[in-house]
């Protein structure tokens, strides 16, 4: 039951409540609007991150479930979110200084973070958190980073795919990330890393171990586990490509069929990961 006569702050939809959020969310944004134009930007042209504009909402809707809870919350303030807002604002100047986009977007996540922890203390900062942790898959990776990912992960799709077309006694030959067949060469190319897949498969991962009530390992291993199903289930749609290729032509590597797989691929990546949880339990 909640003591009426708390004098600290609680969560209430007053029109000044809203007031203060909305004035709180324009400072913010128009501080951070370069790096997060940039973020945005990044979403809209890389189908890797196409799903980063739904993350925004999940955390909100997460975060709207607890309402009733944080309406019984006595929100008193924390100093420490100030402490945690100047260092976001610091992480921000360096990479404002330094024009690494990157840095200056997970300093928008550092100072939302202290925002929240300012305005509603501890208890109801324990309550939100993980659910706003979520808000760290919708920063694109430092191009370097992702880059060399790419490129490790194409690598290891080709050879893994190349293992799986031997599988059917079709004889194939692996130069880096070319499978030549004889009549025809499929390239691995970027696109075809797995990386699409990964980012999304891990940020599901990530939520779905959130719902999950179970012990932390349990959870630890649902989300690390999206790295090798992606690896593994990309390989084995190259392979399957290349069978196909061989058998029935290049039209099984083009086209709507091409994207159908990899719609295909991505549903029983997910099917995985729930008998995963499934068989955890």
């Amino acid at each position: 039951m909640v003591n009426v006569q708390d004098t600290g702050i609680k969560w209430r939809s007053t029109p000044s409540a809203w007031l203060l959020l909305l004035a709180l969310a324009g400072v913010v944004i128009f501080v951070f609007h370069t790096g997060l134009k940039n973020m945005v930007l990044t979403w809209y042209g890389s189908e890797e991150y196409g799903y980063s504009f739904f993350v925004p909402l999940v955390v909100i809707f997460l975060i709207w479930q607890k309402k009733n809870v944080l309406r019984g919350i006595q929100f008193t303030g924390s100093g420490l979110g100030v402490v945690v807002v100047a260092a976001g604002l610091l992480f921000y100047f360096i990479g404002e200084w330094s024009a690494l986009f990157v840095v200056m977007q997970y300093a928008f996540l550092v100072v939302l973070a202290g925002l929240v922890l300012s305005y509603t203390g501890w208890r109801g900062f324990q309550l939100v958190w993980p659910p706003m942790l979520i808000l760290v898959f919708m920063v694109p990776l430092p191009s370097f980073f992702y880059n060399n990912l790419s490129a490790s992960l194409q690598l290891l799709s080709s050879q893994i795919g190349v293992d799986v077309i031997r599988l059917f006694r079709v004889p194939v030959y692996l130069a880096g990330n070319v499978i030549d067949l004889g009549v025809f060469k499929l390239q691995v190319a970027e696109a075809c890393s797995g990386l699409r897949y990964l980012f999304p498969l891990v940020s599901l991962s990530f939520i779905a171990a959130y719902f999950y009530k179970a012990p932390f390992w349990k959870r630890a291993i649902v989300v690390l586990s999206s790295l090798p199903i992606t690896v593994l289930m990309n390989s084995a749609r190259i392979g399957v490509i290349g069978v196909l290729v061989d058998y029935a032509g290049i039209a099984q590597a083009q086209g709507f069929l091409h994207y159908f797989e990899g719609w295909v691929v991505f549903m029983m990546c997910l099917a995985i990961l729930l008998g995963e949880m499934v068989l955890l339990s």
